[in-house]
């Protein structure tokens, strides 16, 4: 679940959150709220209507992230201050499970972005020190609708769903 604080270096971006043109969600859906504990028996993140508890960190939906829907997917869309794009997460339910990805810039990825996209993929460079490279894609809203239902992103196990309760792994 560390997945939806983000990484700090994505190695894919996109140039806005996705999908495109679509509305933002105004809360966290209900069956992903809950509390999440580690091994130890102590909480490791809290999800609310509109925010996450990590770490001390407090995200905030609609202003650190943001959220829509598309093809039975919740997009989780996160600027990415370095570089002033996004790095976007997707979750799945699956029966009383959810399903975390993320996009990879794997070789199978680019390949099949090259041929899906009107755009094709740009090699970046983040400023900074020392500074990282990534792919940016820029897909339209349609493009992303494949890219979802194709599954091009990189799948983690599922985890189940907490629907207001409390997970221990």
């Amino acid at each position: 679940l560390t997945l939806l604080v983000g990484a700090c270096t994505p190695k894919v971006q996109f140039d806005e959150p996705m999908p495109p043109s679509r509305w933002n969600m105004p809360n966290i859906p209900k069956d992903f709220r809950g509390t999440f504990l580690n091994e130890e028996g102590e909480v490791d993140m809290r999800i609310g209507k509109d925010t996450i508890y990590d770490e001390g960190e407090v995200l905030v939906n609609g202003e650190d992230f943001l959220l829509r829907r598309m093809a039975g997917h919740v997009v989780c869309s996160l600027p990415v201050p370095e570089t002033g794009h996004w790095d976007v997460l997707v979750l799945r339910k699956e029966g009383d499970d959810v399903v975390f990805g993320t996009f990879k810039d794997d070789d199978a990825f680019l390949r099949r972005m090259a041929t899906l996209l009107e755009v094709a993929p740009e090699r970046q460079k983040s400023g900074g020190t020392p500074g990282y490279k990534y792919t940016l894609i820029r897909p339209s809203a349609k493009e992303f609708k494949a890219m979802l239902k194709e599954r091009l992103y990189k799948e983690d196990d599922p985890q189940p769903l907490p629907r207001g309760g409390t997970f221990r792994p």
